[in-house]
């Protein structure tokens, strides 16, 4: 029976999500394993992959069909440009990272702006950290440079404008519009004060 591999450790994955799975695919196998002793057994089986699959490994599978990749980059293939000698599928999960990494990026600019990687530090030593007003800045009202504009991007200029903050990006095709972003296909001056650009994607 044809092998669809979900490359992770079992304890990884909820059993409703392999349960999806199976009943998407009811005429193959799901194996959930990262296990090397156990994939080489089914090597001539997997047809599917889906997770963080090692290119190699991938490359190894003689009857593989679709690769699912479990992030968005796929630049591996520079790496490995004996891929495109196989017939397979790839497909990413563009798109799925968008809430985290934004929420990632707007902390961090938080964390700085405010000071409080420098006040937890303290805090661990019991000291009291009074920070000049000039070690502080507020971000209503300066400008983030987004470089791309994709799923994580639009996420990001979104709750930065709800900070206070403009947005300026440079996107490949500037056309295609994201609300309240100002697009440019070229370089972006900040004359509005970024003090950081962020990139995103």
């Amino acid at each position: 029976m044809p092998v669809l591999l979900l490359y992770f450790e079992p304890a990884e994955l909820d059993p409703g999500l392999v349960a999806q799975a199976e009943a998407a695919a009811p005429d193959m196998r799901v194996v959930v394993t990262r296990d090397a002793a156990a994939i080489d057994t089914l090597r001539d089986e997997i047809e599917i992959a889906a997770g963080h699959v090692p290119p190699e490994l991938a490359l190894s599978l003689p009857r593989l069909r679709w690769l699912q990749q479990w992030g968005a980059g796929a630049d591996w293939l520079l790496r490995h440009p004996e891929a495109a000698t196989r017939d397979f599928i790839l497909t990413n999960a563009s798109g799925v990272h968008a809430i985290p990494i934004s929420e990632q990026i707007i902390g961090t600019l938080l964390m700085f702006a405010r000071g409080l990687h420098r006040a937890v530090r303290a805090q661990e030593r019991r000291s009291w950290w009074r920070p000049q007003q000039s070690e502080l800045f507020e971000l209503a009202g300066k400008t983030m440079l987004l470089v791309g504009v994709g799923a994580i991007g639009a996420r990001t200029a979104e709750i930065a404008r709800s900070l206070g903050m403009r947005v300026e990006a440079i996107r490949r095709d500037p056309s295609v519009g994201v609300p309240g972003v100002e697009l440019s296909p070229g370089r972006i001056g900040c004359a509005s004060g970024c003090r950081t650009p962020m990139s995103s994607c």
